[in-house]
């Protein structure tokens, strides 16, 4: 029996990413790049043309929570969540400036080990938002699911951001 493929379902739901392979691959190698994923040990997969993937492959002592226990901090699965919510639903918008503006999370089972994959899509947009959601898999279980909202930010005359 051939293995389940996680992202399978998910890609059934998703908007394409707009982007074609080689822009996809510079997005993500500039985001790789920044020094909050470095920190985090986290790193950028957009090879899928619809499922943007995060990956954590260790789990260091910065990730654990504070119960005394190897689970995952939930502040560090809140930023993989955002991570890949944001980016899901950025790369919608063709370059222009958005971030995640909601971002719900449902806990079903403590995350323990490494790897960590993080599989977000983008469900659907306007031209100003779009709706998203994703998954987080610890050692191939499903843990946990997201879902949020992403929007274009827009600029007041006076340089003053608003949502």
């Amino acid at each position: 029996m051939p293995a389940h493929d996680p992202a399978e379902a998910l890609r059934a739901r998703a908007q394409p990413i707009p982007l074609d392979a080689p822009t996809r691959e510079q997005f993500a190698a500039r985001m790789n790049g920044l020094a909050s994923m470095q920190m985090m040990g986290a790193r950028l997969d957009l090879a899928d043309p619809a499922v943007v993937r995060i990956g954590l492959a260790e789990v260091g002592e910065q990730h654990l929570g504070g119960l005394g226990t190897r689970a995952i901090n939930g502040a560090v699965i809140a930023g993989l969540f955002d991570l890949a919510l944001g980016v899901a639903g950025t790369v919608q918008f063709g370059g222009q400036r958005a971030g995640t503006v909601e971002l719900s999370i449902k806990l079903m089972r403590p995350a323990f080990e490494a790897p960590i994959e993080v599989l977000s899509v983008a469900l659907k947009r306007s031209p100003h938002l779009a709706f998203t959601e994703a998954e987080l898999y610890a050692e191939g279980r499903l843990c946990a699911v997201a879902s949020g909202i992403v929007a274009v930010a827009s600029s007041q005359p006076q340089g003053e951001t608003f949502w």
